[in-house]
């Protein structure tokens, strides 16, 4: 009985294991099976303890969205209010995956992203 008792942590913790890798690769999936590209800004890096999340905002068919993405990229401070291209799902616009190290500065491509000359 005790050996039963004892399994159920164990037996949960792999479950949830699973769960979390299964949601991460169907994330990327969704985006890769259904990719669209934009301009996005990025606006802060949120703090919470050890974890970080960049706030990033960006239009899609002339509706803004505003998400939160991943751990803040290295150097975030310098990042802040930069555009960067990002890929989409065409099915769920908040499903994201932003490229860091493909820094956006061509304001006329920004511009015809959806963002105004305020935002620049």
């Amino acid at each position: 009985m005790k050996k039963i008792i004892y399994s159920i942590p164990v037996i949960i913790f792999f479950y949830c294991l699973i769960y979390s890798i299964n949601k991460g690769c169907n994330y990327t999936k969704e985006i890769n099976e259904n990719k669209a590209q934009t301009i996005c800004k990025y606006i802060e890096c949120q703090h919470r303890g050890k974890v970080t999340k960049s706030l990033m905002e960006y239009y899609v068919k002339d509706s803004l969205y505003i998400t939160k993405y991943d751990r803040c990229p290295e150097n975030y401070e310098k990042k802040i209010d930069k555009f960067f291209v990002i890929d989409y799902s065409s099915i769920d616009p908040n499903k994201i995956i932003v490229d860091f190290s493909n820094e956006v500065t061509d304001t006329t491509t920004i511009l015809k992203a959806g963002f105004t000359k305020e935002d620049l």
